[in-house]
């Protein structure tokens, strides 16, 4: 009896469910663990289609991000670096796989949906906590108050701070869309409030705030005890946003030169870099390709264009440790290496399924795509496991759940 309840279990929805939330759960703990994860979401999402002998149904939201690793494929015969580009097709498999998967299994139910955002935010509420003990521990050795801050506050994992951000916004976004919370979810609220101050995002840090602002005004009218609650913690974030680290890290951003960055012909070691200003000189160096490599049409090739960059950061003269950057804008990545076609796909996933939650009213799918549509300016998000795990994942949640409320309870 009990070997039959264990193999309902292993082929119900509910199952797959924890199985996907699995895996956004372990995107903070390296590359195996994440990837083993979507191995089993693979594996019984692939047997459940297989033993309910299901027809297969092509969702067309699915198609797009399959049609964008199909173009990845392509750009192998023209790549300029083709075992680059062999490279970048294992490590983005998973635009074509999870799509395919989401494609046999049933639509995601409202409680299934549920399941996977719980057991996310839960993991995440476990990982903020351990970098605020590993920060106290180290506090107290150190003295130094920027262990709490930026990417120290992480390193515990050896993460970048904002993809944390951007993993621990989906949580927030998340509690923020439940109707009846409790004490407990308002906790969690505060809670991931102060992480993402800590962590110091200026990008992350815009959204949220717009976001508050878009759920007090547009999602939160049943809400009203909330609604002061919220509001009274988005003015003080709004004060406290002019202390500690992130104030500091906005006012070196005053320092760009922008006219200097678009014209200087070399800049030398001891130049004072800002994260605008790389970001900005990636920029140069995208038109310049454009202008002299023909790249417009069909790019150097998926995960190709890093000789060229580092030719170009070597013409420039900066320092060493660019000469292996990426683009740290996705648009400009996508565009370097697979052409007009590529960011016209990428812009089209952003879009489609925007206009297709603004329509049905989720406020965290809403704020899903404003958020990595922002962080794409600024980070090549896509290039990383985590978060090409985390877009292709809540890309399909957002095509294939069955949203029979506007709100979660």
């Amino acid at each position: 009896m009990n070997v039959i309840k264990i193999k309902d279990l292993l082929n119900s929805q509910e199952f797959l469910a924890y199985l996907i939330g699995l895996v956004l759960s372990t995107l903070l703990i390296g590359y195996a663990p994440s990837s083993i994860a979507l191995g089993f979401f693979l594996f019984f999402s692939f047997r459940y289609s297989f033993l309910q002998k299901k027809k297969l149904k092509t969702d067309l939201y699915l198609l797009l991000p399959m049609l964008l690793y199909v173009l990845f494929v392509l750009t192998f015969i023209w790549s300029v670096n083709q075992g680059q580009t062999k490279t970048g097709l294992e490590r983005t498999i998973a635009l074509l796989v999870v799509p395919l998967a989401f494609n046999v299994i049933p639509k995601v139910s409202f409680e299934n949906y549920k399941r996977i955002l719980n057991v996310f935010t839960f993991s995440n509420l476990l990982f903020g906590l351990v970098f605020l003990i590993n920060a106290f521990d180290t506090f107290h050795r150190t003295n130094s108050i920027s262990v709490f801050t930026y990417h120290e506050l992480v390193s515990l994992l050896d993460l970048n701070a904002i993809y944390v951000s951007v993993i621990f916004s989906i949580s927030l976004f998340y509690l923020l869309t439940k109707t009846r919370k409790t004490k407990w979810d308002l906790w969690m609220i505060v809670f991931f409030l102060i992480l993402l101050l800590l962590l110091s995002s200026k990008t992350v840090m815009f959204v949220l705030f717009i976001g508050i602002f878009i759920y007090l005004f547009c999602y939160g009218t049943k809400i009203s005890k909330t609604k002061t609650l919220l509001g009274l913690i988005g003015l003080g974030l709004l004060i406290g946003i002019g202390s500690i680290n992130l104030k500091q890290r906005v006012l070196f951003e005053k320092d760009t030169n922008l006219s200097e960055i678009l014209e200087k012909e070399q800049f030398g070691q001891i130049y004072p870099w800002t994260g605008s200003s790389i970001r900005l000189l990636q920029l140069r160096i995208l038109k310049e390709q454009l202008e002299e490599e023909s790249i417009f049409w069909k790019g150097f090739g998926l995960f190709a264009s890093r000789d060229n960059l580092k030719k170009r950061h070597i013409k420039f003269d900066t320092y060493p440790t660019f000469h292996d950057y990426n683009y740290h804008n996705q648009y400009a990545q996508i565009f370097s290496e697979t052409g007009i076609f590529g960011i016209c796909l990428l812009i089209m996933m952003l879009l489609i399924p925007l206009y297709k939650v603004l329509k049905s009213k989720n406020f965290l799918f809403t704020m899903f795509y404003i958020l990595v549509g922002s962080v794409f300016f600024t980070e090549s998000l896509l290039w990383r496991q985590q978060g090409l795990f985390l877009f292709v994942i809540l890309y399909c949640l957002t095509t294939r759940t069955s949203f029979e409320k506007t709100h979660t309870s």
